[in-house]
């Protein structure tokens, strides 16, 4: 049998788990905007706020007690010049991990703000497991509209006991 939530939710539905992602993103306080479906749409549109998630489900295996989604979920900000904060006639930057612009700041932000959702679900979800370790890769410049941030892809493990008797298909 399929787990569900208190909600009556079966998140074995692909629907659910995209759902899923796009709610707790949501509901994170940093995020502003929450998509699904190829990163590479992200580019083509500006949000009217930053910084955004996205998730894409790359494949799926059937197993005997489970669905296993291959996960690939984006963090991104919208990459901004910084004002001159040199000092004097030096010209020197005063602030340490900058340059001329918040890459570090958003590499920061956006890799924890992937943490904290990865985790959520890790540890507060009976209805998934994090199967294996999560690769996140940093970007920037991936994309014509200035986005920079995290892309962690993650293999989903969702109970899934596939009965196999549910209809006659062969009457």
């Amino acid at each position: 049998m399929a787990i569900v939530n208190n909600t009556g939710q079966n998140f074995t539905l692909y629907y659910n788990v995209l759902n899923y992602f796009k709610t707790i993103s949501a509901n994170h306080p940093q995020i502003r905007f929450s998509t699904q479906g190829d990163v590479f749409s992200v580019d083509e549109r500006e949000f009217p706020a930053y910084p955004l998630s996205n998730i894409l489900i790359t494949d799926a295996t059937f197993t005997d007690k489970s669905t296993i989604y291959t996960c690939q979920l984006t963090v991104a900000d919208k990459v901004k010049v910084l004002a001159n904060r040199s000092i004097g006639d030096t010209n020197a930057q005063t602030i340490p991990f900058y340059d001329v612009d918040d890459v570090v700041d958003i590499h920061a932000n956006t890799l924890a703000i992937l943490n904290d959702l990865t985790s959520y679900t890790q540890y507060s979800q009976q209805a998934f497991e994090i199967s294996g370790e999560m690769d996140c890769t940093p970007f920037r410049d991936q994309f014509d509209n200035g986005l920079a941030g995290w892309v962690c892809t993650f293999q989903l493990l969702v109970h899934n006991d596939r009965p196999r008797c549910i209809y006659e298909l062969n009457p």
